[in-house]
């Protein structure tokens, strides 16, 4: 059985970094939560790779523009709520 992943920060360095070793190890884990800021093309490029059930995004710029990305994929895209 996969274990469900959350990751916050998925663009930093340190996300990026845990997401390359569930990579490694796709049989182990599902991708279930990312949460990022405002990186557009890593938050597109996370959500084709990794398939999470649901993407947080901080920025409310970039939550526009990630919704319409997202739509076509059938995602769950969310606005932090600060």
């Amino acid at each position: 059985m996969k274990k469900k992943i959350s990751i916050l920060g998925s663009t930093g360095s340190i996300g990026e970094t845990t997401l390359k070793i569930i990579l490694k190890k796709k049989k182990l884990f599902k991708v279930n939560i990312l949460a990022a800021n405002k990186n557009y093309k890593k938050i597109c490029n996370q959500i084709t790779i990794f398939k999470p059930n649901y993407f947080i995004v901080n920025d409310f710029k970039t939550f526009l523009k990630v919704k319409k990305f997202a739509k076509k994929k059938k995602k769950k895209i969310i606005k932090n709520i600060n």
